[in-house]
């Protein structure tokens, strides 16, 4: 069957404090070695509905912002069956769905933050890409006592934290001015091979 014609559901059941609930699965490879792992915070519940991260309207735009900048060429009808090929994985730091606002507790922040570390340890990622700045911070002030904010874009002070390069995905509607965004994506596509990216299924 055609790569193109080909789909899963990334959704799971797993159990929080003895309750089942149905979340995503991370997306990860079976060796180690990944280009990029993006850390979301929290499936949102349409995404949980459709099996496929980022359904939202505000997931959407992550989507697409890969793709304007060449990050990203999805070969499947949801962009997240294609995140292998392109030597990508994928995880959230709480797994409990929850709408777009609904922020995660600290307890639950704690809690993810040793998963998110196992992982990173594990599959070696060249580039940890935060998808919101404001899980960077909280992962920094709660696991590592770093109280100074992180910067949109790579944080090189933070690559010796993490093993790895350190980047905050500058999403549409967050405080940063669309020339810091555009510089921000252009670093990432270069960190990782833009061009090797456009064209791995031309």
């Amino acid at each position: 069957m055609p790569s193109s014609l080909l789909t899963t559901d990334n959704s799971t059941i797993t159990t929080v404090d003895g309750r089942e609930i149905r979340t995503l699965r991370d997306i990860l490879p079976e060796r180690p070695g990944l280009k990029v792992l993006f850390v979301a915070k929290t499936p949102a519940p349409k995404s949980v509905a459709a099996g496929h991260y980022f359904q939202g309207r505000q997931g959407r735009m992550f989507w697409n912002l890969l793709k304007e900048h060449g990050l990203f060429k999805a070969t499947t009808p949801f962009e997240d069956d294609s995140l292998l090929d392109h030597g990508f994985g994928i995880t959230d730091i709480v797994k409990v769905p929850r709408e777009y606002g609904n922020e995660p507790l600290r307890a639950e922040y704690v809690a993810g933050m040793d998963r998110i570390l196992e992982q990173i340890r594990v599959h070696r990622p060249s580039v940890i890409v935060f998808v919101y700045k404001g899980v960077l911070d909280k992962l920094l002030l709660h696991r590592f006592d770093i109280r100074k904010k992180s910067a949109y874009g790579f944080n090189p002070d933070l690559e010796n934290h993490f093993g790895a390069r350190v980047f905050a995905f500058p999403l549409p509607g967050t405080p940063c001015t669309t020339a810091q965004a555009v510089a921000a994506m252009h670093e990432l596509a270069d960190a990782v091979g833009r061009r090797a990216l456009v064209g791995l299924h031309a």
